[in-house]
């Protein structure tokens, strides 16, 4: 299976070890797509490391600087993504995620849908179906 983690901060490591943890498995393929404002992951890659403590293959990508969410659909459909997480940067007052808006265009996007399921630190769109 291969999960897209989508990176907005270096400073995303309760989203990325919440997905490692609980939402990847052994063996799956997981692929870092940072955003053109993220300049290098580094920082992130080494709190988590060691990488192979979690058992799996991944890669780190980058939208285009001006990007919209037809190139993360792209991204998913090439590398047949079966998951797509993204970091929940915003709480409401009662604990709740707000949906910032590159969430809200993936989840309204045409050539894509999936389950929405919401974690801790993270919104999961799992079990991708992809449009023709």
């Amino acid at each position: 299976m291969t999960t897209i983690i989508i990176i907005k901060s270096t400073e995303q490591q309760p989203t990325v070890r919440e997905v490692l943890d609980s939402v990847v498995a052994v063996g799956d393929e997981v692929c870092f797509l940072r955003l053109p404002t993220v300049r290098c992951l580094g920082s992130l890659i080494q709190e988590i490391n060691p990488m192979s403590n979690y058992g799996v293959d991944y890669t780190i990508n980058c939208l285009p600087e001006r990007y919209d969410v037809t190139d993360l659909v792209e991204l998913a459909i090439e590398t047949d993504a079966d998951r797509i997480c993204i970091g929940i940067s915003e709480k409401t007052l009662t604990g709740k995620a707000r949906i910032d808006e590159l969430t809200q265009s993936i989840l309204l996007h045409d050539d894509i849908s999936g389950d929405f399921v919401v974690g801790e630190h993270v919104i999961i769109l799992e079990e991708l179906k992809y449009g023709e």
